[in-house]
């Protein structure tokens, strides 16, 4: 298990490489920069964070879905700095025995990063204008 926060764009291929025989089941999660938000044109998004506690945090929510779920593996990427609409802003990647054990874990994943990670967004609109999330 390993999260991770970082400003490189994320490179999936390098977090999906693993096999394990054990794996019956893989649930990979991309969250993607959409072109409007709010019916305007994003510029792009500005995601800010104390990254040493979100990284923390961000484990602790792994390790939490590894023991809930009794998963064998779960990784989780989240972006920070300027991402660019069509670039991945969050990826999670959850590895279970089976699949439904793989699906519940990567959206409880995916819901606690978003309500409890200590990330905040900022869209920049095409039009000059901002706001915070």
């Amino acid at each position: 298990m390993k999260g991770t926060i970082q400003t490189d764009p994320i490179d999936a291929s390098a977090i999906l490489r693993t096999r394990n025989l054990e794996i019956g089941s893989s649930v990979v999660f991309e969250g993607i920069v959409r072109k409007t938000e709010s019916t305007k044109e994003l510029a792009h998004l500005f995601y800010e964070s104390d990254e040493k506690l979100a990284e923390e945090e961000l484990n602790k929510i792994l390790k939490e879905a590894h023991t809930k779920f009794n998963l064998i593996d779960a990784f989780a990427v989240h972006r920070v700095g300027v991402v660019e609409p069509g670039e991945v802003s969050l990826l999670v990647a959850v590895y279970s025995s089976h699949r439904r054990e793989a699906f519940e874990a990567c959206s409880y994943i995916v819901e606690a990063i978003k309500s409890g990670l200590p990330i905040w967004k900022k869209d920049h609109f095409a039009d000059g204008s901002e706001s915070w999330h």
